[in-house]
């Protein structure tokens, strides 16, 4: 029945030689859906209602009744046919200034080409709801021109564009119409309220300069920079406050220092000549023997002098100054003034009238100064230094070859033939 329909069409629109172009840019309905009608393939249309309206103007259009294919199309009976408009085309919208207009005869206008095309294509207001999805009295709204039936302009616009695209209408128009109604509504509305004065401003504009100080990103910055500096005056001002808080405590010296520390030796503990062991002195160029480091001595140290090298009075002065543990014998004028081993770290003044010895059993230990002139290290390490020192400078003992004993073998008892007795002869 379809390919009837179809047929129908096509020998009509061949007999007037008119060609799918021009029927569609008259109806106004798209050339595809032109082609699908001749075809009778109505599931190429957009939907049903739609297939009927292009089906009713197509046929006005080419002077055929259309309820017979209508009623071929819903396998109905025909029903009486309605009068179509004389001019069955939409007239051309009227290219009247806006201005000019009003806004309700705008909307009027709009709303009476959407009411024509729907009335042109045979659908019902019913059919449009069921198939755009709008609601019927917005359509009824859109028909009538009635813009406060409307949720709002902006959705307002949105359903004429989809009220004008399912009537297969061109929306740009429509639309173009209906933006004009907005502007001259609007242009109604502040003509009605009334101007009021307004004062001018006597505020001066804010110079460029200043208004690059007061942007954001200054502002941020300065906020973040007072921070720091705050946090920085608070910090200082808290260690302050910590550091006179905090009580002095006593430091528990190392294990170097404390060895390094020399006892101080009371005057009255110092041993004199009398109470020290009275020794040969050695003849002169004989070197005194020097005890072994391995046999366990005494440890004794003399006290520190705070006085540099050449002070005093004295013929003789001798300064020492210690750089490794030695052993260390100081003799002045025959007394033996100090004895024992030095560390590190100590010096020692002494001064005589005649002549003072100094004996140590490594020379690389022991700095010596004599009579404020720096003599530096005495020798090398672990060499055996004896020196003389009088007022006439320093003396050198001159080695001697020391006799060697020579073994004396001890005596025996030698044995000895002792008398036989012999016997006598008796007269």
């Amino acid at each position: 029945m379809t390919e009837t329909i179809g047929r129908q069409l096509r020998q009509a629109r061949e007999e007037r030689n008119l060609t799918l172009e021009q029927v569609a840019q008259a109806t106004h309905i798209r050339l595809h859906y032109l082609e699908a009608l001749e075809r009778g393939d109505f599931s190429r249309l957009p939907s049903k209602a739609q297939g009927r309206g292009f089906l009713r103007a197509y046929a006005g259009y080419l002077g055929l009744n259309p309820e017979p294919l209508l009623s071929s199309l819903d396998g109905e009976a025909p029903i009486s046919p309605v009068a179509l408009p004389s001019d069955a085309l939409p007239e051309p919208l009227p290219g009247a200034q806006a201005s000019l207009e009003s806004a309700t005869l705008i909307f009027a206008e709009v709303g009476q080409r959407l009411h024509e095309r729907r009335e042109l294509l045979g659908l019902s207001l019913e059919e449009v709801e069921r198939n755009t999805r709008l609601r019927q009295h917005y359509l009824q709204a859109l028909e009538a021109g009635d813009l406060d039936g409307l949720p709002s302009p902006v959705q307002g616009r949105g359903m004429l564009y989809n009220y004008a695209t399912f009537l297969s209408l061109d929306p740009e128009p429509l639309l173009l119409r209906y933006a004009d109604g907005l502007q001259v509504r609007l242009a109604e509305k502040q003509a009605k309220r009334p101007k009021r004065p307004s004062p001018r401003s006597t505020r001066q504009p804010t110079p460029a300069s200043l208004r690059r100080l007061l942007s954001s990103d200054y502002l941020i910055g300065g906020v973040l920079g007072l921070s720091l500096i705050g946090f920085m005056i608070w910090g200082a001002i808290r260690i302050n406050t910590l550091r006179r808080s905090e009580q002095p405590s006593a430091t528990v010296p190392s294990i170097a220092e404390a060895l390094r520390i020399t006892p101080e030796v009371p005057s009255s503990e110092v041993p004199t000549a009398s109470a020290l062991p009275t020794e040969a002195r050695p003849t002169q160029g004989t070197l005194p023997a020097v005890p072994d480091d391995t046999t366990e001595q005494p440890d004794i140290s003399a006290t520190p002098v705070a006085t540099g090298p050449g002070e005093g009075s004295a013929p003789v002065q001798i300064y020492i100054t210690v750089l490794h543990r030695a052993w260390l014998r100081v003799t002045v004028d025959g007394v033996v003034e100090f004895e024992g081993r030095v560390g590190p770290g100590n010096a020692y003044t002494f001064a005589g009238e005649v002549q003072i010895e100094v004996l140590t059993g490594n020379g690389a230990a022991l700095q010596l100064f004599f009579n404020q002139t720096d003599l530096g290290v005495l020798g090398v390490y672990g060499e055996v230094v004896y020196r003389i020192f009088t007022k006439d400078g320093m003396v050198l003992p001159t080695p001697t070859i020391t006799s060697t004993p020579t073994p004396t073998r001890a005596a025996t008892a030698t044995p000895v033939a002792t008398e036989q007795p012999q016997p006598t002869p008796l007269p």
